[in-house]
Parts: structure tokens; C-alpha cells; sequence
């Protein structure tokens, strides 16, 4: 093995777990802030904007276009747009962007809390918000913490007769929450459809509240009194809608805005009607002090009915622009229920209003109507702060990529883990079979060498043997003849024990071949 790879694999290895560590800890502080704020005290506590980036307060967009439009009964107005929310407290003559603690500035829905009209929700295209004091200051968000777990709202409604219960209708399903806002739940599960269908537009029954309508790509659902079932509805004769009115009649009226026109029911539903002279209605209202009154925009034109819809006549709308971006196509109308009624239209490039009936319009600059406040004058609630780190928002799209990096890197050192210990007992192995090597041929070396010294050694003794013969050959000529015999005896033990020397001599010669083998 390459013992450079070797080092350069520990290495990247080494690094890439440290970077791994590096986000597990800030997920892992986070996570536990987040659940846990409560008991730690940070519920209410507000960071300074001078420690925060200015893409939370800032705009860049000289167009609005408007997405949403609400208004108190003393004629308070609300727009909200692509990049701001802006309020007007003197029935439209000035604007005031609303951006404290707001800083999703993508305005889709608002709906205002009919009780208590100071308290005003924001559905945006990352979560809701929530202001008490008519928009000064935005002290909740909604978002995945609270269960809403798609944050990109395309409607937003509250319960008539009960301010607690919003519907949230967003790109993963239909939410819903019973305690204003806290928590929320996917109720949206029709049958034979999965959780998590995109939901354009939500309505309640007028009639029946409890009734629920929701508009789909798919087409329309409804769930009645409160069951978790949803069924399919005129599915052969409604499609593409882009708004809903029902009046509270007996039986129940509804009027649908759609791509192909304008369908009318006055039985609740059994059957439609499509009104011949409209071809398509991305806006429709209602007047809540008179129900026969509606107004409805083609796109080009604003039409207003005063027979529940059976005739039609044009509002004149031909407004001047400060730009010649050519002609203007209205996606969006509302008016005020003030003695004083102020009619808006709602555009792709601004807004337009007429405080006489449509007789006169103006074009009010929202793009100026708020800078971008001092960073001593913004704040931001630190667990919307704590969320925004959590889920990587606050460090922007390159974060992102870094997650994603890291997924791969822990992928690579999960592998090189593999094979930095592999290699590692490859190592071990090697350095073992050496040390076995060196232990054999050692002993082979000391059989060897044993075996010489007893080679030498029993050459010796028989030397010492044959010496011993020599001497006793003497003594036989020399001493009597008992002596002879007990000489002759130990001549007979030598001469044995010779013989046995001789063959443990050759024994010996023959294991020294083997161990030099």
C-alpha cells in the first residue's frame, strides 16, 4: 500500500469529521433551544438589528405587485406584495411599509381577525405572522416549528364564529389550527389523494361554516360538518379556480371564478351556470352589507352587479401611469366598507384606487413609502432568530450547499473510515507475520546451533571413551586375573556405551541436514 494515500486519506478524513462536528453542534444547540425556549426564558426576548444582516430589512424591487389586499371597517388598508407589506391609515393618501419583526417580505394572504381588527395574520412564502397592535410589530411566526410544515401559504382564512381556528391553504396541503395560530395540523387528505397536494385557494360556507371548500390543480374538495373526509366536487364542470364567494341564502349561492369564466349556482352546487359575457375571473367580492352587490375583474376590465350577478356593468378604469409599461391587467379587487367605500385594484406591476367609485384614479408609490429603517430601530424575536440558523436560512443559499457537501462528506467517511482500519489491520498482519519470520528463523538458528555443540560435545565423549579402552587394555596385561574380569566387565559397559554414543553421533548428523533444510 501507498503510504502517501494512506496519509493523505487519515488526513481528509480528520478534517471532514471536524467539519461534520462543526454542524451537528450548531443543529444540535439549536434543536435544543428551540425545544426548550420556553423553560430557558427566551420567549420574548429581542435581538438588536445592528447583530443582524441587513437582507432581513432590506427591498429591492422599484414594482409591487399585489397579492393581497385587507382593510378595517374604519377604512385601516392593507396590501401586501412581493417584497412588503404596506398599510394606510387615511384611506389610501399615504403608506407605511410594516417590517418590524416581518421579515419574510412576500406577501401571499392576509386575513384579519373580524373580533379584533388590530390582530392581523401574514401568509407569506415562508410561514405566518402575526401582529396584535394593527402591524407595528409582527411578535409571532409560524412556520415548521409549529407544524407547518410547508410555510408557502397561497391562502389564509379565520372562523367566523370563532377567531381561534385559521386555515392555512399552502403548496403542501391544507393546515389548520385551533389555538390562533400555535400549532398546526394537515387536514387535507382526500381519499385516494396523498397528504401534501398544493391547495390554492380555502373557503368557508357562508351558510354552514363548518363545511370547508378547497380549490386544487386537481380540482375542488369539500369536507362537510367537520368530518376528516374530503370528497371531490363538480369535477366535470368546475376547474382552474381563482376565486369563490358563497352568500348566505337559503339555498345556498356560490359564485366561482375561474381561467374559462364566471360560474353561477343558486341551488349549492347541483347545478352551474357560466355567465356568457365574462371569460375569466382571477378576482371576485362581495358586498357584506348588501349580498346582491358583487364585483368581479376580467383582467382588463372591473364589473360590478347589482342583481346577485344577472347583469353587468363596466367600472371605468383607465388610470394614468407614472411608467408606459402598457396595458394594466387588474388580478386583484377589494373595497372598503366605509361610509366613505374605497375601491383598490390590484396589479402585477402596483396598486391603483378610487376613493368616487372608479371615476377617478390613483396610483400610489409604494416602493417609497418605507426606507429601510436604522439598525438600531430594527429587532428580531431571537427564537425566530435561533429558527433561522436551525434550518440554514440565516446563513443564506451557500449554507445550503455546505449541508449538502457535508451529507457527501459523511457518506466519504463512513468509506474512508473503512479503509484507513482495513489497511490499518493490513499493517498489524504484516508487522505479525515479520515477528513470526524473525521468531522461526531465530529458532531455527538456535536448533542449529544446539546441535553443533552436541555434535561437538558427544565427539568429545567419544574420544574420552576410546581413552578410557586404551587405559583398560593396559591394566588387563598388568593385574591379576580377577581384576582382568572386573576390567574385561567394565570393557564390556564402555564398548556398549560407544556404540550408543555412535548412533546418537548420526542421529545428530542427520537432524543438522534437516534444520539446514
Amino acid at each position: 500500500m501507498n503510504i502517501r494515500s494512506f496519509k493523505n486519506t487519515r488526513n481528509f478524513h480528520k478534517w471532514v469529521g471536524l467539519v461534520c462536528a462543526g454542524f451537528f453542534i450548531i443543529l444540535s444547540i439549536s434543536g435544543f433551544i428551540l425545544m426548550h425556549y420556553d423553560s430557558l426564558g427566551l420567549n420574548h426576548v429581542v435581538i438588536s438589528g445592528k447583530f443582524l444582516p441587513d437582507k432581513y430589512f432590506q427591498l429591492a424591487a422599484s414594482k409591487r405587485s399585489i397579492q393581497a389586499i385587507s382593510a378595517t371597517e374604519n377604512g385601516i388598508l392593507y396590501v401586501g406584495t412581493n417584497y412588503g407589506l404596506y398599510r394606510s391609515q387615511d384611506e389610501g393618501k399615504t403608506w407605511t411599509q410594516l417590517e418590524q419583526g416581518l421579515f419574510n417580505q412576500n406577501i401571499h394572504a392576509l386575513a384579519m381577525d373580524p373580533a379584533e381588527n388590530s390582530v392581523l395574520y401574514a401568509g407569506t412564502s415562508g410561514g405566518i405572522f402575526k401582529t396584535e397592535d394593527g402591524g407595528d410589530h409582527w411578535t409571532d411566526w409560524f412556520d415548521a416549528s409549529s407544524g407547518l410544515t410547508n410555510g408557502e401559504v397561497n391562502d389564509l382564512i379565520i372562523h367566523p364564529d370563532d377567531s381561534e381556528k385559521l386555515f392555512a391553504a399552502t403548496e403542501g396541503g391544507l393546515f389548520y389550527s385551533e389555538d390562533a395560530g400555535d400549532s398546526w395540523e394537515l387536514l387535507f387528505d382526500a381519499k385516494g389523494i396523498e397528504k401534501g397536494i398544493p391547495v390554492k385557494l380555502v373557503r368557508l360556507s357562508s351558510v354552514d361554516p363548518s363545511d370547508i371548500y378547497i380549490a386544487t390543480e386537481n380540482g375542488m374538495y369539500r369536507s362537510r360538518e367537520g368530518e376528516d373526509k374530503w370528497e371531490p366536487i363538480w369535477k366535470n364542470q368546475i376547474s382552474d379556480v381563482l376565486s369563490m364567494v358563497s352568500l348566505k341564502t337559503d339555498p345556498e349561492f356560490f359564485y366561482i371564478g375561474t381561467r374559462q369564466g364566471l360560474f353561477k349556482s343558486f341551488n349549492r352546487g347541483r347545478n352551474w351556470v357560466k355567465d356568457k359575457n365574462i371569460t375569466t375571473a382571477p378576482s371576485l367580492i362581495v358586498n357584506s352589507r348588501n349580498i346582491a352587490n358583487l364585483m368581479v375583474t376580467t383582467g382588463k376590465k372591473i364589473l360590478v352587479s347589482g342583481d346577485g350577478g344577472d347583469s353587468w356593468k363596466p367600472v371605468k378604469f383607465n388610470p394614468k401611469q407614472r411608467s408606459s409599461s402598457g396595458p394594466v391587467t387588474i388580478t386583484r379587487i377589494y373595497q372598503t366598507t366605509s361610509p366613505s367605500p374605497v375601491l383598490l385594484a390590484g396589479t402585477a406591476s402596483g396598486l391603483f384606487l378610487s376613493r368616487d367609485g372608479g371615476n377617478n384614479w390613483q396610483e400610489p408609490e409604494l416602493s417609497n413609502a418605507g426606507k429601510n429603517s436604522s439598525s438600531e430601530e430594527r429587532k428580531m424575536d431571537l427564537v425566530k432568530l435561533i429558527t433561522e440558523i436551525h434550518t440554514g436560512r440565516f446563513f443564506g443559499n451557500y449554507f445550503m450547499l455546505l449541508v449538502d457537501l457535508a451529507t457527501l462528506g459523511l457518506v466519504l467517511l463512513v468509506f474512508s473510515g473503512i479503509w484507513v482500519g482495513v489497511n490499518r489491520n493490513k499493517i498489524k498482519r504484516r508487522k505479525k507475520d515479520e515477528s513470526a519470520e524473525e521468531l522461526e528463523e531465530d529458532l531455527l538458528i538456535n536448533v542449529q546451533e544446539t546441535a553443533n555443540d552436541l555434535y561437538n560435545e558427544s565427539h568429545a565423549i567419544h574420544d574420552m571413551i576410546e581413552h578410557i579402552s586404551n587405559h583398560l587394555e593396559k591394566c588387563k596385561t598388568i593385574y591379576m586375573s580377577k581384576e582382568k574380569k572386573e576390567i574385561e566387565e567394565i570393557d564390556r559397559h564402555i564398548t556398549t556405551l560407544d556404540k550408543k554414543m555412535h548412533h546418537l553421533i548420526r542421529r545428530i548428523g542427520e537432524f543438522e541436514k534437516f534444520s539446514q533444510n
